[in-house]
C-alpha cells in the first residue's frame, strides 16, 4: 500500500482536545494511515492511501468534528 503525505490547515482549533478530536476523525477514515495535528502551527499532516481516501474526505471530516480546513498547496 502506497501513502501520500499532505498537509492540510485548520482553523478554530482553541486547545490540545481539539488536536485529539481532529486527531480521532482522520484516523476513522478509511485509508488514513497517520494523522498528525499542531494546534501552534494550526495545521495537520495526514498519510493516506490515495486509492481509499482523498483531500475531500479529508476537509469533511474535519469540517464534521467542527473545524475548518483546506489542503496546501506546495
Amino acid at each position: 500500500m502506497s501513502h501520500i503525505r499532505q498537509i492540510f490547515t485548520v482553523d478554530g482549533m482553541h486547545c490540545a482536545s481539539c488536536t485529539l478530536l481532529i486527531d480521532e476523525a482522520l484516523e476513522d477514515l478509511d485509508g488514513v494511515h497517520r494523522s498528525t495535528t499542531s494546534l501552534r502551527k494550526r495545521r495537520t499532516v495526514v498519510e493516506y492511501d490515495p486509492t481509499t481516501c482523498s483531500p475531500h474526505a479529508v476537509v469533511a471530516a474535519i469540517a464534521e468534528a467542527g473545524y475548518t480546513s483546506a489542503l496546501v498547496d506546495r
